[in-house]
């Protein structure tokens, strides 16, 4: 996958909150420190400390960076 995580902004979900204070979740797409895999980190935006999660299965994180992917190209005019 091509896709760089620094364009992809932080996406807040309303409807997926903290389970500690009951803010917003955030989304970010991340990287592996160890052997450099996409995931989908879900954070608290108050405290990252509260709840922090991964979502690191292979074949929807696959999908998911083909979703941005393709939705970059038709921001950028890219179409095929």
């Amino acid at each position: 996958m091509t896709v760089n995580e620094q364009s992809i902004n932080t996406k807040q979900n309303q409807s997926i909150q903290c389970p500690v204070c009951g803010d917003p979740l955030a989304f970010q797409i991340t990287r592996s420190k160890k052997s450099g895999k996409p995931s989908l980190m879900l954070k608290c935006l108050r405290d990252g400390r509260h709840f922090r999660g991964f979502i690191c299965d292979r074949d929807y994180m696959q999908r998911l960076l083909e979703h941005l992917e393709q939705g970059q190209k038709l921001v950028n005019g890219d179409h095929q």
